[in-house]
């Protein structure tokens, strides 16, 4: 009798991987895109390219910036401030502020990051997203991709690194 137990539990356990394996479809669209765990990323209204992590254990996005600069323009609260792409060639962008972030990190004090809305580029998605305005030149990458961009459009594969064209042509997704 306890053979038969476990053997139920085996075979259970297989279908179980077999459902796994069968291919995602994300909420609410059509299967999402395939990309690496570093990709990159162009800002298509500046033609900047830049490396990105994509972190799914990051809500949302942040980029490098470097001569931060805080000022008001029509009452609104904005930013200044300069990328530095990939490839060298550098890009001065001023953006309506979008709120504050509280960032809040182990081991570190909470720090207060400006958000901004930009265009990026990256697999062929094109779109608008939320990022932080910080220094990463301590990081590997110039710039990270959360959750809010990737979900329903990329999936992250963590053992491939740029498997997309270093240049983002945009694709009808």
């Amino acid at each position: 009798m306890p053979l038969r137990f476990f053997g139920a539990l085996a075979l259970g356990g297989f279908c179980t991987t077999v459902s796994l394996a069968q291919p995602v479809q994300p909420q609410g669209g059509p299967a999402s895109t395939v990309a690496g765990w570093i990709e990159t990323v162009t800002l298509p209204d500046f033609d900047i390219t830049l490396d990105a992590k994509l972190d799914t254990g990051a809500k949302s996005s942040s980029i490098d910036v470097q001569d931060l600069v805080r000022f008001r323009r029509d009452g609104k609260i904005w930013f200044r401030f300069t990328i530095k792409g990939a490839d060298g060639k550098t890009a001065t962008i001023e953006q309506a502020s979008r709120r504050v972030a509280r960032i809040m990190r182990a081991e570190v004090d909470d720090t207060r990051r400006p958000i901004v809305r930009l265009k990026i580029c990256l697999a062929g998605h094109v779109a608008e997203t939320d990022f932080t305005l910080t220094d990463r030149s301590g990081q590997d990458f110039q710039a990270l991709i959360g959750r809010k961009f990737l979900a329903s459009r990329i999936l992250v594969d963590s053992g491939r690194t740029h498997i997309f064209p270093r240049r983002c042509e945009a694709g009808s997704k």
